[in-house]
């Protein structure tokens, strides 16, 4: 079992209290399998605290356990020699578990690449935690603005990550300037067609993160950032922020004046 998702890399937002881990199992998973390995788990948990109120719901990468307070999604994968004999009527589809390995490969990257040394020293925060916060910015700005809702949380990472590191004077940015820097960024169509994007350091090739959506949503992700960029530059930072009204609705058409 390995912690993965937002749990594991540090990147949780609040209100959002969904931890999620990947289990990896020797043996074919199976519809029926993964059911009663959830119905287990929830037995055991039970025993250990009658008083916890917990559901078990399957779903199609695994199962959702819950309680009045969190969730925690279990993502099903299994071993590399499994994916030739699966079954699509009695299995989980292959493009599900290759999605569960996949999030065990993007947590392990972020833990060596974004994790490492975190610590405060005189005041001065050192890179990692900057990328984090970034993260949790980035996420934070694709719940209120329809045009980044496209953005997978992976390529938040990746965008945080770059943001802060990779820069000309290959030192780590303060994290207002990553912000805006990021922004920036999409701004300038970092996700649109012929861009070289960011490519993604978990899959062979240059394969570009960005590619899952389609045309009109990388699109809108560029007319979202450059209108945020915009509203930056006239000093409404306490808008994108979310601490001066709602600006969500008129992401597309702000009034600069």
């Amino acid at each position: 079992m390995r912690q993965v998702g937002s749990y594991k890399k540090g990147t949780m937002t609040t209100g959002h209290n969904v931890a999620d881990l990947a289990v990896i199992l020797k043996i074919l998973p199976s519809v029926e399998t993964v059911t009663a390995l959830g119905t287990k788990v929830v037995e055991t948990l039970r025993t250990q605290d009658p008083s916890e109120v917990l559901s078990m719901l399957p779903n199609k990468t695994g199962f959702e356990i819950s309680s009045a307070d969190a969730t925690v999604k279990i993502l099903i994968a299994t071993v590399p020699h499994n994916m030739r004999k699966l079954e699509p009527d009695v299995h989980i589809d292959m493009k599900l578990l290759q999605n569960s390995m996949a999030a065990v490969r993007h947590a392990r990257w972020f833990e060596e690449n974004a994790s490492l040394h975190v610590s405060c020293v005189l005041g001065v925060w050192f890179w990692p935690i900057r990328v984090k916060v970034l993260v949790r910015l980035l996420k934070d700005l694709r719940t209120r603005f329809p045009g980044f809702e496209p953005l997978t949380p992976w390529m938040l990472d990746l965008l945080g990550h770059s943001a802060v590191m990779n820069n000309p004077s290959r030192q780590p940015l303060a994290l207002n300037v990553a912000f805006r820097r990021s922004l920036q960024m999409l701004s300038s169509g970092l996700f649109l067609p012929g861009s070289a994007g960011i490519a993604d350091p978990c899959e062979n090739g240059h394969y570009r993160v960005f590619t899952v959506m389609n045309l009109v949503q990388q699109d809108m992700v560029c007319l979202t950032a450059q209108t945020l960029v915009r509203l930056l530059s006239h000093g409404g930072y306490m808008k994108i922020l979310g601490l001066d009204g709602d600006a969500s609705r008129k992401s597309t058409h702000l009034n600069m004046r």
